[in-house]
């Protein structure tokens, strides 16, 4: 008897990953639009709960198939994705960026860094280049207080209106763009 019931459940359980595996299909068929990573990747990912062997494998299975059409898929970790956003933090690059994170709201709002070197262009301009490479022009007429020759820590932040503010040490923060 106990075997019978395991049965009945375990085939009750593959009729519904089986029903739930062809709906996704069919909704996904119906798509017109290219469809959204999580759409691809979370089946993987429910698959796992699955307990009957069986059923598991044709689960992944059917998810391996939707990755299979979906054509070419790149898969990015989460660290690769901060990297990103902290390399071209200030280009205004959103809608080209699809790591932006500003739909999710995980865009990034500062980078601290080091100041290697600034160069005093008159006239109130300075260029200011970071330990990553990065390299920010002032834009507004606050007057700065430092030295070229000495590394400050500095802090780049999200302003107003896509402007960005930098302080470096212990200055008033002033206005800067990306080079």
């Amino acid at each position: 008897m106990t075997n019978i019931v395991h049965f009945r459940r375990s085939k009750m359980g593959l009729s519904v990953i089986l029903a739930t595996i062809f709906s996704s299909h069919t909704a996904y068929a119906q798509q017109s639009s290219t469809p959204r990573p999580d759409d691809l990747i979370r089946p993987v990912i429910q698959c796992r709960e699955v307990q009957n062997d069986t059923a598991r494998l044709a689960c992944f299975d059917a998810a391996a198939a939707s990755l299979a059409a979906a054509g070419e898929v790149a898969v990015v970790s989460r660290r690769d994705v901060e990297q990103n956003q902290r390399r071209l933090f200030g280009f205004n690059v959103s809608a080209l960026n699809p790591f932006d994170g500003a739909d999710s709201g995980n865009s990034l709002q500062s980078i601290s860094a080091t100041m290697t070197s600034a160069r005093d262009l008159g006239r109130g301009e300075w260029l200011i280049t970071l330990d990553d490479g990065s390299v920010w022009r002032k834009t507004d007429s606050v007057d700065v207080l430092f030295s070229a020759r000495r590394q400050y820590p500095v802090t780049v932040r999200r302003a107003a209106l896509g402007s960005y503010m930098m302080k470096v040490g212990d200055t008033p923060a002033f206005r800067v763009k990306r080079e």
